[in-house]
C-alpha cells in the first residue's frame, strides 16, 4: 500500500492505493464484442488528514516527487514491454489520461484560433465602427450647416456612434469655449477702437480732400495753421500749362471754429468698423478767410480764363468716309465751365490744397456724346441706312441718278443726335434739276412748215416739276433705304423730251406772216391766213408756246370793263371758240373781218384773240382737242 497527501487551495485530499478505500464506477465485464467497461478510481476528501507538523515534510516529498532525478529514457521498446506489464486498468486509465490530454490540447488550441478569430473579427467591426462612425460625424456636420433643424438628427447620430460622439460633443464644447473667448477678446478690441473714434476721426477720412484718417481735432487744426503761411494753388490745366494763385494776394487766413469738432461728434463711434470698407468725404466749413473780391479778380485775370484760350469741346459725331457713315472721336476743347471752375478754386482754398487738376475736377465743358455712346451709334446705324436709298430720275433717254455721295450731303445729325435731312441742301438739288429739265417759258429753237428757222419763248406749255412735291417724296424715298427709279412729279408735262417737246401734233401762228398751221403727226392739214391782235401793249397777241384749255361752240365772249361805265368793253357772240390762254386769247371766226393776212392787224386787229374765217374755225374746232399745244412766234 502507497499513500500520497497533497494541498489545493487549503484542502486536503487522499489518493489511496490498491487497498484504500475507493469508489468504483463501471464493472470491468468484457462484452462479446471484446469491449471491457472502464473502471474509474476517484479520490475522496478526508478529514482526517495528516498532522499540521508534518505539511513541511509533505511539502518537501511533493517537491521532490514533481521534481525528481532525471532519469534514463526509454527505448520504444522498453515503453511498449513497460506498458504491457502495468495492470490493463491502469492501461485503459492511461490511455484515457492521454486521450484526455489530447483532447485538451486539440480543444485549447481551437480556443486559440477562435480567439484570435474573434480578435481579428472584433478588430475589423471596430475599425468598419470608426469608420461609421466618421462618416456619419461628418454627414451631421453638414446637415447642421445647411439646417437648424438638424441637430435633433445630430443628437440621434450621436447616442448612435456611442464613445465617438462623446469625443465629439467634448471637443464641441472645447471649441464654443474657445470661440466665445474669441469673440470676447474681439469685442473688447471692438470698444476700444470705439472709444478711440470718440475724439479721433474715421479711417479713411477725409475733410475738405485733406486726410485726417485717425487724427485728433487739434492736430487737424494744427495743420491748418501751418498751411496758412506761404500757401499756393497750382492750377494745371488740360494743354499742359500751369497758373498760381497765391494766399498772400487774397489775404488768406485761418480762424479756429467748431466744425472739425462737429464732425468728430456725429460720425457715431461704435460703427467704427464700416470706414474700413468705405472712403468718408466731410465738407467742414473750415474758417478760411481770404479777399473775395481779390479773388474774383485773380480768376478772372488767369490765361485760361481768355475767350482767345477757350475752344469748345466737339461731340463724336457720324460722318461720311466716301462709302459709308463711320464715327468721328469727340474733342475735348479747354472751354471752362466757370461756375465750376470758381467753385473748385475756392474749396481747394478753404482745404488748404496746393495742386488743383482742371481735367480731374470737371471744370472744362465736355463733349455732350462720345464715340462710344449709344445715341451715336445708333444715330450712325440709321445714317448707313439711308444710304441705301438712292434715286434714278427717267427723263427722257439721259437718267438722272442721286448716289450715296449725293444722299450722304442731305443725311445729319441735330445737337441731340436725331437723324434728319437737311430740306436746304434736297431743295437746291430739286430746283438744279428743274431748271435743266423744265421747259416752260423757255426759247426754243424750231423750223415752221414754210422752212424759215425761228425761235419762241414764254407761254405756259412744256415740262415743269412740282418741286414741293418732288422735295417730300425724295425725303421718303431716301428714308426707305431701298433704290427707286421713277420721274420726277411733275406740275405741268409736255408731249416729249428735247428742244421741240410739243411733239408732231400742234397749232403754229405766225404773227409775222400772219398765218397759220395745224400740224397733225407731223403733216398739215389745215392752214389758214388770219388776223392777229392790235399791234399794241393791251391788245397784242402774246408771244409763247401754249396749250388749248378748252373749246366750245357756240360763245360769247366778254371783254374787259370799262372803269367809267362799268359794263364790258365789248359783248360778242362767236360760232367757234378755242382758248389757249389764261388771259382769255384762244381761236374763233370772225366775219365782222373784210379780209384775212396782210398787215390788217395793225389797222383792224384784234383784242389778241385769233381771227379766222368762219370755215377754216369751223374745221379747226373740229381738229384741235383740249391739251393740244399752240405756237404763237415772230
Amino acid at each position: 500500500m502507497f499513500t500520497r497527501y497533497c494541498l489545493e487551495k487549503g484542502n486536503r485530499y487522499y489518493m489511496g492505493g490498491t487497498n484504500d478505500k475507493r469508489r468504483r464506477q463501471g464493472s470491468g465485464n468484457r462484452h462479446a464484442d471484446g469491449r471491457v467497461d472502464d473502471i474509474e478510481y476517484f479520490s475522496y476528501r478526508l478529514d482526517d488528514g495528516p498532522d499540521e507538523e508534518n505539511i513541511e515534510e509533505i511539502e518537501k516529498k511533493e517537491k521532490k516527487r514533481k521534481n525528481p532525478r532525471p532519469r534514463a529514457q526509454r527505448s520504444d521498446l522498453q515503453k511498449a514491454q513497460f506498458t504491457a506489464e502495468l495492470p490493463k486498468e491502469i492501461r485503459t486509465q492511461k490511455a484515457k489520461n492521454l486521450a484526455r490530454k489530447e483532447l485538451q490540447k486539440q480543444h485549447g488550441q481551437k480556443q486559440h484560433e477562435q480567439k484570435r478569430t474573434h480578435q481579428e473579427e472584433s478588430v475589423k467591426k471596430n475599425s468598419q465602427h470608426r469608420e461609421e462612425s466618421r462618416k456619419s460625424s461628418e454627414m451631421q456636420l453638414k446637415q447642421n450647416a445647411k439646417n437648424s433643424s438638424g441637430s435633433h438628427s445630430a443628437k440621434q447620430n450621436h447616442q448612435k456612434n456611442g464613445k465617438s460622439s462623446e469625443k465629439k460633443e467634448q471637443m464641441k464644447k472645447k471649441a464654443l469655449f474657445i470661440a466665445g473667448g474669441v469673440l470676447g477678446a474681439a469685442a473688447l478690441v471692438y470698444l476700444g477702437f470705439a472709444f478711440y473714434f470718440t475724439k479721433h476721426f474715421y479711417f479713411n477720412t477725409t475733410i475738405n480732400g485733406n486726410d485726417f484718417s485717425g487724427k485728433t481735432v487739434k492736430e487737424a487744426e494744427s495743420y491748418m495753421e501751418k498751411q496758412v503761411q506761404g500757401y499756393t494753388l497750382t492750377l494745371k490745366e488740360n494743354d499742359g500749362g500751369t497758373e498760381v494763385i497765391s494766399g498772400e494776394d487774397i489775404s488768406l487766413e485761418y480762424l479756429p471754429g467748431k466744425e472739425l469738432e462737429k464732425i468728430v461728434k456725429d460720425q457715431n463711434a461704435f460703427l467704427w468698423i464700416r470706414a474700413l470698407f468705405q472712403k468718408g468725404s466731410a465738407e467742414a466749413k473750415v474758417d478760411v478767410q481770404y479777399d473775395e473780391a481779390a479773388l474774383d479778380a485773380l480768376i478772372s485775370g488767369l490765361q485760361c480764363m481768355k475767350p482767345e484760350n477757350q475752344t469748345p469741346s466737339v461731340s463724336a459725331k457720324p460722318t461720311f468716309d466716301g462709302n459709308t457713315f463711320v464715327i468721328t472721336k469727340e474733342v475735348e476743347g479747354t472751354q471752362l465751365d466757370q461756375e465750376v471752375f470758381r467753385q473748385k478754386i475756392k474749396e481747394k482754398i478753404s482745404g488748404f490744397q496746393h495742386e488743383m487738376d482742371l481735367e480731374k475736377e470737371g471744370c472744362y465743358l465736355k463733349p455732350k456724346f462720345t464715340e462710344d455712346s449709344p445715341e451715336v451709334v445708333a444715330a450712325r446705324d440709321k445714317m448707313n441706312s439711308y444710304l441705301g436709298g438712292t434715286v434714278t430720275y427717267q427723263m427722257g433717254a439721259t437718267p438722272e441718278g442721286i448716289d450715296k455721295a449725293k444722299l450722304a450731303e442731305w443725311i445729319t445729325v441735330d445737337e441731340n443726335m436725331n437723324v434728319t435731312f437737311t430740306t436746304d441742301g434736297i431743295s437746291a438739288y430739286v430746283r438744279d434739276l428743274a431748271s435743266r429739265y423744265d421747259t416752260v417759258g423757255k426759247t426754243r429753237s424750231f423750223t415752221t412748215p414754210t422752212g424759215k428757222a425761228a425761235t419762241v419763248s414764254g407761254g405756259t406749255y412744256g415740262w415743269s416739276i412740282d418741286e414741293p412735291a418732288e422735295i417730300e417724296q425724295l425725303k421718303a424715298d431716301i428714308a426707305g433705304g431701298k433704290p427707286v427709279q421713277r420721274e420726277p412729279i411733275y406740275e405741268k408735262r409736255a408731249a416729249s423730251f428735247g428742244a421741240t417737246d410739243w411733239g408732231n401734233t400742234y397749232a403754229e401762228v405766225d404773227l409775222s406772216a400772219q398765218h397759220m398751221w395745224y400740224i397733225q403727226n407731223g403733216n398739215v392739214v389745215l392752214e389758214t391766213d388770219i388776223v392777229s391782235g392790235f399791234p399794241t401793249p393791251d391788245r397784242i397777241t402774246p408771244e409763247g408756246v401754249y396749250d388749248v384749255l378748252y373749246k366750245e361752240s357756240p360763245s360769247v365772249l366778254v371783254g374787259e370793263k370799262d372803269p367809267e361805265t362799268g359794263q364790258p368793253i365789248y359783248e360778242t357772240e362767236v360760232r367757234y371758240w378755242m382758248q389757249f390762254t389764261w388771259s382769255g386769247v384762244g381761236f374763233h371766226d370772225a366775219d365782222w373781218q373784210p379780209a384775212f393776212g396782210g398787215s390788217l392787224y395793225q389797222s383792224a386787229g384784234s383784242h389778241g384773240c385769233i381771227n379766222m374765217p368762219i370755215d377754216k374755225a369751223g374745221q379747226l374746232l373740229n381738229l384741235i382737242s383740249a391739251g393740244v399745244p399752240v405756237i404763237c412766234h415772230y
